[in-house]
């Protein structure tokens, strides 16, 4: 509780702790005594006050503890040193020829030591790794289930990283990742409800609900993009013929773009403003905002985060889509959508599977 109200709000002295979690000044002086001794929070110089003793500024300790992301992508690996605060200190990105998970694991430990060497701060405790990846795990064993994009099928990963890089690992689904660095430093910093939407090889509608990530009984929700659009349709990674990113992932439209014989990427025909381009995105904006106004209305999120490659189409993109997301919402006003444009909490995201242990504990829904 008292690192989550400092986190939020930047700094807090003992007595505005005091006040805002209704405990005791004695536990919060004990509570902050050990944050301090291990190392996760500073004092800084008293403020100024007419009231006799001066507050002391608590805030967290950003050059103390560091965490390790490490995001597997389709062609790459991206690795990520963070402080604390989830800043990145060193960033690796080690090209990815083989999905076999030892040839991984061994990309893995190349980057991380290739960012260990060159931050070199031995003194610095590292709290662990993070290892996201589009797939079904087991957060509590470290185990990929499955994931159709790389074929694996109960491989202990999180086993086999922890011996590799000789610290802790913990995993979790790339996107349900992103959606808690996006709640822990990024733009639901300030929220205890809100969406993640993302677009990219897949489709996602991750949820953080009363400051939790929501992963659902098995781990399965928010995978929107598996929700069945056309039965019969179009072959997903799957193996089901008809799920919507078969139709409206990035990947989809591309290959929907080239199979009409285009041969020019989809984005720089959408900002080279080619009319056919133009109408694909525009139609998968206007399907995908219809689709959100009814995730959204079920969960009644107060805010959406919009992220992933579809961002590169622009507002062909993204005005349908918020067209069709007001039109169909369920109350007169609809959730703001926010897009994030930078792609770093993506990685991030791998670092945040560590770092939220420390403000969360290891209880995820």
């Amino acid at each position: 509780m008292i690192l989550n109200l400092i986190r939020r709000n930047e700094e807090m002295s003992r007595s505005d702790l005091t006040v805002s979690t209704g405990l005791s000044a004695a536990v919060v002086g004990f509570v902050v005594k050990d944050l301090l001794e291990e190392g996760y929070l500073v004092e800084h110089a008293p403020r100024d006050s007419s009231l006799g003793r001066r507050p002391v500024p608590l805030r967290l300790n950003r050059e103390g503890h560091l965490a390790i992301g490490l995001k597997l992508g389709r062609d790459r690996l991206d690795c990520v040193l963070t402080d604390l605060a989830m800043e990145p200190l060193e960033q690796r990105s080690v090209p990815l020829n083989d999905y076999d998970p030892k040839a991984v694991v061994g990309c893995a430990r190349q980057a991380v030591n290739e960012v260990l060497r060159s931050r070199n701060e031995p003194n610095r405790p590292i709290l662990g790794a993070g290892w996201t990846m589009p797939a079904h795990l087991d957060t509590r064993t470290g185990s990929c289930l499955r994931s159709f994009r790389f074929g694996w099928e109960n491989v202990p990963i999180g086993t086999m990283l922890s011996k590799a890089l000789e610290m802790p690992v913990f995993v979790e689904d790339d996107t349900l990742a992103y959606a808690q660095a996006h709640h822990l430093f990024g733009l639901g910093m300030q929220q205890q409800s809100f969406g993640v939407f993302a677009i990219g090889e897949g489709l996602f509608f991750a949820s953080v609900i009363n400051d939790q990530v929501w992963r659902g009984q098995i781990g399965n929700a928010g995978k929107v993009g598996h929700i069945m659009h056309q039965e019969g349709g179009r072959l997903c990674e799957c193996g089901r013929h008809g799920c919507l990113q078969a139709y409206y992932s990035v990947t989809a439209m591309q290959e929907r773009w080239q199979e009409r014989g285009n041969p020019t990427d989809l984005a720089t025909a959408v900002i080279a403003q080619d009319p056919a381009a133009l109408e694909l995105v525009r139609d998968a904006g206007a399907t995908i905002g219809r689709h959100l106004a009814q995730w959204n209305t079920l969960i009644d999120h107060e805010m959406i985060i919009f992220g992933g490659e579809s961002t590169s189409f622009g507002d062909a993109f993204m005005g349908p889509m918020r067209e069709a997301f007001d039109h169909y919402y369920y109350r007169e006003k609809a959730p703001s959508i926010i897009t994030d444009e930078t792609g770093y909490y993506w990685t991030a995201g791998a670092a945040a599977v560590v770092v939220q242990h420390v403000f969360d504990g290891p209880h995820v829904n």
